[in-house]
């Protein structure tokens, strides 16, 4: 009798293939004596096994080459002109530049109200970059790209120039707010998923070239700002750092180009049967309880230093320097991430994070403990930022990568923007910063195992390459 062996993400039978019937052989039968102990080493996300380097559909990656390098600056443009994720009271790319917002209004545009109601403005930017990723995703696989990254940007674009001209309260809000944050969500949202397009092999180093446009503008326009403040005045400080975004998204309009035949896979803008897979619904749970806690060192790295006694004009730069740091650790994870796996190199770096979280409040007593925090912190943070799009896109096929990670950084506006009011709380009521410290490096703690769980999840073992 003929054995065939079939086998599929979960399990290995075998058929026994009748002979022919001149051979008087019994009918077919399924052996399944080993099928419990197959089923019970089976990984837990049983349809939806990681993306193999080769499909049908898709032959093979560029993984390279000039013009795939290209749409990877194009993105990284558009990660320095929208999103940069070194915060300062609540900042998020350009937006990033707000924490030198919120100390001008306070001193001068709007001293009649207070530093509470001036955040919100922070807080909508930053809340409003995550939602858009969810359909700008969708319209992606669906094949709608360059179009509405043109529409958008030139939103944006308006958007920037026009908070020059505000003059009321209300104004700044829905202006700086409201349209900054959402046409920065939207040129942003699928830019992970274009770079996912052309590399396979070596798209988390892609991905860390991407994210490194963050780490420069958070590092540059900050400064620019507050420097310009004082030499210029508020409208032309804002028109000169409008003008160079500008320039940047235009050259990521100019590159990004999506490479993958549109796909109307089922589902919508929104697939809940992507949650069916447990892998990827413990990845954005991972990330959102990590996010209630990642970044909160760095908002209060500032306040904390001259809480201690230090001048303001050295610990703003405590930020820059951990913009400069995080330079290390996108590019650093891109390149491990692609030899051992995206988590196993994302789960000792945010666990470095957690650590450092712990240590930072005890950290104030002298300027080089500072700095050292500073660049620590900023490496882990880096690798977590570069990293985001790595595990969702492997949850899946590339027919509907795009609203798969914009699903993923859609709910991130969860944690990100839960977690620096809970701090600001602990702060107000413990009065200092060592509760702070353990809160956020507790949960980021807690984002470290729910990271480890997600491979599980995905593999069926603690240990593997993913």
């Amino acid at each position: 009798m003929e054995k065939i062996t079939f086998k599929n993400s979960t399990a290995v039978f075998t058929l026994d293939q009748p002979r022919r019937p001149h051979e008087d052989a019994p009918e077919a039968n399924l052996s399944v004596e080993e099928l419990p102990y197959l089923w019970a080493s089976a990984p837990l996300a049983v349809s939806f096994e990681p993306e193999k380097p080769a499909t049908r559909e898709i032959p093979d990656f560029p993984d390279g080459g000039m013009r795939a390098w290209s749409v990877v600056i194009g993105a990284l443009c558009m990660s320095f002109g929208t999103r940069v994720t070194s915060l300062r009271n609540f900042s998020f790319g350009w937006i990033n530049s707000f924490g030198v917002f919120q100390t001008y209004y306070q001193q001068n545009t709007f001293q009649n109200q207070s530093a509470s109601n001036i955040s919100w403005i922070g807080s909508i930017q930053y809340g409003l970059i995550f939602i858009p990723a969810l359909l700008t995703g969708r319209l992606l696989d669906l094949g709608y790209y360059n179009g509405p990254l043109a529409i958008s940007s030139a939103f944006y674009i308006a958007a920037l120039f026009l908070v020059a001209e505000c003059k009321t309260f209300l104004q700044v809000i829905l202006c700086q707010g409201v349209a900054t944050g959402f046409f920065a969500g939207m040129l942003f949202g699928s830019t992970p998923a274009i770079v996912s397009h052309w590399f396979l092999k070596k798209r988390s180093q892609a991905f860390g070239v991407l994210a490194i446009g963050s780490s420069i503008g958070g590092t540059v326009l900050p400064i620019i700002t507050q420097q310009l403040f004082g030499k210029v005045g508020f409208k032309w400080s804002v028109r000169a750092v409008a003008f160079i975004i500008t320039f940047a998204v235009i050259v990521a309009n100019i590159l990004l180009r999506p490479r993958l035949p549109p796909s109307n896979v089922k589902g919508g803008f929104f697939d809940l049967r992507a949650f069916k897979n447990p892998a990827f619904t413990c990845c954005v749970l991972a990330y959102n309880v990590s996010l209630l806690g990642l970044y909160v060192p760095l908002i209060y790295l500032d306040s904390s230093g001259q809480e201690a006694g230090y001048s303001p004009n050295f610990t703003f730069y405590l930020i820059s320097i951990a913009n400069c740091a995080s330079l290390i650790g996108r590019l650093s994870s891109g390149v491990l991430a692609d030899k051992f796996g995206a988590l196993n190199t994302l789960i000792p770096f945010t666990l470095v994070g957690a650590v450092v979280s712990f240590a930072w409040p005890f950290a104030t007593s002298s300027i080089a403990s500072l700095v050292v925090v500073s660049i620590i912190y900023g490496c882990a943070t880096g690798a977590f930022v570069s990293l985001i799009p790595s595990a969702p896109a492997r949850l899946g096929g590339m027919s509907d990568a795009g609203r798969r990670i914009g699903m993923a950084i859609t709910f991130m506006a969860f944690g990100a923007t839960g977690g620096p009011p809970l701090a600001g709380v602990i702060r107000t009521k413990s009065g200092g910063f060592d509760d702070v410290g353990l809160y956020s490096g507790g949960v980021i703690l807690v984002g470290c195992i729910l990271l480890a769980t997600t491979r599980y999840l995905a593999l069926g073992k603690w240990v593997g390459k993913f």
